[in-house]
């Protein structure tokens, strides 16, 4: 038996003590991660906290909750579940959490234990096997009912979760919750996007895109974009960024260079353009060597001046600085000789069936070249429009087509042409 002391829980314990004596409530331990995470916990701990709140969020039914114990615990409590449900719940949390962390859920790091009373301020605990619950075994805590079959509750609980645990399989992106006063709360999931170089034929680099679902107050959520964001919460959004680039390329075998995204706006404001900067002095020049900055929200017309003030405030701390044009037909040549290392453009909406697309992509690639280095399309949403930017001088290429080939950040990948650009349905047909 563990105890751990949780008295600022007092009242909210005692009035679900229904639901501890049903057994529904569970301890989670990130030991594990806190264990391995050396000098780097302080930073990661919020993330690890938003990714077991959100995984929690998305199974809970009304009236269930999850608080941190401290730093490496958290309870949760679902009453609206039966007792093997809310293990099976909560060691399936547990095991994702791991997992993404670590990239690994060993047996002996899931720690998990059953609330079995909750006296004096102290929460009594029962370590509980999780490697059996997720075996779909019941760990041998549950006593069979009269009249019951065996494991019949078990049985019952896993096919009950069923639906659920499909939506729990998201290793890759990055899931953070961020608030700012007075009401608004921000779902933020970063997921990684490989980039092709063309001239190396390689995949040396991901975009890290951000996307985000905000809800003010009793309002429904809804999807949002930077433009709606304040200053202080688009900060807070590169921040998550900065720090989720830092923990991959951190990682063994993720030594290739991140995408972060920055915010034109967060930059011209003091106490956002602050938080930015305290985060990239944070990180090591280890992982400085693989960060590359992307500053975005960039309007046509910006005076080079405020570009150029903003590309030397970040050079120090990464690898390169790129900027994001607002559309395909900008004209990036304004921004000669602010220091770019290349220019950047979304193309996830433009239409393959748009005649006039790859003209609007050829001046664009000719206007980035008299800028700088690099001319990076991302998301290009069709293989004929990945060709047409390819032979209109593009230097990098990203968009669905790569993704299927490359599905997370790893060390260099050597992709030619042949393997991006072949039909999918066709490389199935010969595989079969």
């Amino acid at each position: 038996m563990e105890r751990f002391t949780s008295a600022a829980l007092r009242e909210v314990l005692e009035k679900v003590a229904p639901a501890i004596a049903a057994g529904g409530a569970s301890v989670i331990s990130v030991e594990a991660i806190r264990d391995r995470s050396s000098d780097r916990w302080p930073r990661k701990r919020e993330q690890v906290a938003a990714f077991v709140e959100r995984a929690f969020g998305r199974l809970s039914q009304p009236g269930d909750f999850v608080v941190a114990l401290n730093d490496a615990e958290f309870l949760t409590v679902q009453p609206s579940v039966t007792r093997t449900t809310a293990l099976s719940i909560s060691a399936n949390i547990l095991k994702e959490t791991l997992a993404f962390f670590l990239g690994a859920a060993a047996r002996d790091d899931l720690r998990l234990f059953q609330v079995t009373a909750f006296t004096n301020g102290e929460l009594t605990v029962q370590p509980v096997d999780a490697g059996l619950i997720l075996d779909g075994e019941d760990a041998g805590l549950v006593p069979e009912r009269a009249g019951g079959e065996p494991g019949a509750e078990a049985a019952a609980s896993k096919a009950a979760l069923a639906p659920f645990l499909d939506d729990l399989a998201w290793v890759g992106p990055l899931k953070v919750r961020l608030t700012s006063p007075p009401n608004i709360e921000l779902d933020l999931a970063i997921t990684p996007e490989p980039t092709w170089n063309v001239g190396a034929r390689v995949v040396a680099s991901y975009l890290l895109r951000p996307s985000m679902w905000i809800t003010e107050g009793n309002q429904p959520e809804r999807e949002t974009s930077y433009g709606e964001l304040s200053p202080a919460l688009a900060a807070e959004v590169g921040v998550s960024g900065i720090n989720y680039a830092a923990d991959l390329i951190a990682k063994d075998g993720v030594q290739v260079a991140l995408h972060v995204r920055l915010p034109f706006n967060a930059m011209t404001y003091s106490t956002s353009r602050y938080r930015l900067l305290e985060a990239l002095r944070a990180i090591s020049p280890q992982v400085r060597r693989f960060l590359i900055l992307e500053v975005t929200e960039l309007t046509e017309g910006l005076p080079q001046g405020r570009l150029t003030e903003v590309v030397s405030m970040l050079s120090s701390y990464c690898r390169a600085v790129l900027a994001r044009a607002p559309s395909e037909t900008a004209d990036v040549r304004a921004w000669r000789g602010c220091g770019l290392s290349g220019v950047t453009l979304d193309c996830q909406h433009l239409d393959a069936a748009d005649r006039s697309a790859q003209h609007r992509l050829a001046v664009f690639a000719r206007r980035a070249a008299e800028t700088s280095l690099a001319c990076v399309g991302y998301g290009l949403p069709a293989t004929s429009l990945m060709l047409a930017a390819w032979a209109s001088g593009f230097t990098h290429l990203g968009g669905p087509a790569l993704s299927e080939e490359v599905a997370a950040p790893r060390a260099v990948v050597r992709l030619g042409p042949e393997a991006l650009f072949a039909s999918k349905k066709m490389r199935d047909r010969r595989q079969s």
